[in-house]
């Protein structure tokens, strides 16, 4: 195993109706809030209302600030950065998916530290800016997907580049993160779908990229694996089961906090591969992964087959002895579930064509450099080829 240090500061408030208490949570962190959230006019907006409402009930003052996009934009998270400050908020609370969340995280930080909030990213070889703190964070997701309510992570788009990327800071762990079941079952059938993917992907990112060995976390994944399988299936057909939602919302928060690693923490090729999906097309980054994974295992299956056996074998049925053919079936055994869920996605189903390719795989060697040049880093150096090739294979 690798040495590792591990922490989850986060307190998690757990339960149907528990929006409620966000106004006497909130008054433990100062007297004025910033509430940022997606654009008005959707399913959110009574939730909206029922935190401002919270908020004046427990005598805290507010500014909402909507229209956070899905892949947030850092010039939007600008425009935050300035009315947070011109407001003189104290704190900020994150009310939707993963991208809201995300993009409070870099209000907060920004805004304490200074700077514009792209400052702050991975780009090849830039030197990335460094926070000096943050304001706290309460997050209120209303999708489970990122596990961004209880990470320190975030991804961030730049509209005028096309470019996607990622930072990562202690300062950024929200405080609180309510989860309430009740606000998960607002969630569409198809979003339900591309999220339940997305927790898929972070649970074998780390587990198929790192040399190293670490049965406590290899159980510990298998099992939000076999949770999440179980409950994906169940939500589909009952999308207003709250019990089914809140499994669902675990499988998230622990499937990318880091419990799910330690001893083998690993790269994350899968999602550069996937990033510059979402940053040229605007794709939905769970979706953008329902589309790479299963290229990606195949490309990859002969690099560390003995991990990719373990996982078809303890995860996906597979009884084949033979590492090297175990390893193989596992993107089969992938594909065919994701199919059963109707979940199964290629570039064609989302009109993207073969003409960026070259341009994203540029991309991806050019702002997440590995240790060899022109590649990525993996389970072992991925080059610019494998990627166009993975592309071509979705």
């Amino acid at each position: 195993m690798n040495n590792f240090n591990w922490n989850f500061p986060t307190e998690l408030v757990y339960g149907v109706g528990r929006i409620k208490e966000i106004g006497q949570i909130a008054k433990r962190y100062g007297s004025k809030a910033m509430i940022a959230t997606y654009a008005r006019g959707g399913f959110l907006d009574p939730i909206i209302d029922k935190v401002e409402s919270s908020l004046k009930d427990a005598g805290v003052e507010f500014v909402t600030f909507t229209g956070i996009e899905p892949n947030p934009r850092a010039q939007t998270i600008d425009k935050a950065i300035d009315l947070f400050k011109e407001e003189n908020c104290e704190f900020v609370i994150a009310l939707g998916g993963g991208s809201v969340i995300d993009g409070s995280k870099y209000i907060a930080a920004t805004g304490y530290s200074g700077g514009k909030s792209w400052d702050y990213v991975v780009l090849g070889d830039r030197v990335p800016r460094e926070y000096t703190g943050a304001y706290p964070i309460i997050s209120i997701p209303t999708i489970s997907a990122s596990g961004s309510e209880c990470n320190a992570g975030g991804v961030l788009t730049n509209a005028e580049t096309n470019e996607k990327s990622f930072s990562r800071s202690a300062y950024r762990f929200p405080k609180v993160a309510i989860v309430d079941p009740e606000l998960l079952t607002s969630v569409p059938l198809s979003i339900t779908k591309d999220s339940c993917v997305d927790i898929f992907s972070h649970l074998i990112e780390h587990y198929l990229s790192s040399q190293e060995e670490s049965e406590f976390a290899d159980r510990i994944t298998e099992g939000i694996i076999l949770t999440l399988k179980e409950n994906f299936d169940m939500i589909i057909n009952n999308l207003q089961d709250m019990e089914v939602r809140g499994q669902l919302a675990l499988c998230s928060i622990f499937g990318w906090s880091g419990i799910q690693a330690l001893g083998r923490t690993g790269s994350i090729p899968m999602h550069s591969i996937e990033m510059p999906l979402s940053a040229i097309y605007d794709l939905p980054h769970g979706r953008g992964m329902t589309i790479v994974i299963p290229p990606y295992l195949e490309v990859m299956s002969d690099v560390m087959p003995d991990r990719w056996a373990k996982l078809a074998r303890r995860c996906f049925g597979v009884t084949e002895k033979d590492d090297l053919k175990a390893a193989k079936l596992l993107s089969v055994k992938v594909v065919e579930w994701l199919k059963s869920t109707d979940s199964h996605l290629t570039l064609a189903d989302v009109n993207i064509s073969a003409e960026q390719f070259e341009k994203m795989a540029d991309d991806v060697v050019r702002m997440f450099p590995g240790n060899e040049p022109n590649t990525t880093n993996g389970p072992r150096p991925i080059t610019k080829e494998d990627i166009i090739k993975i592309y071509q294979m979705c």
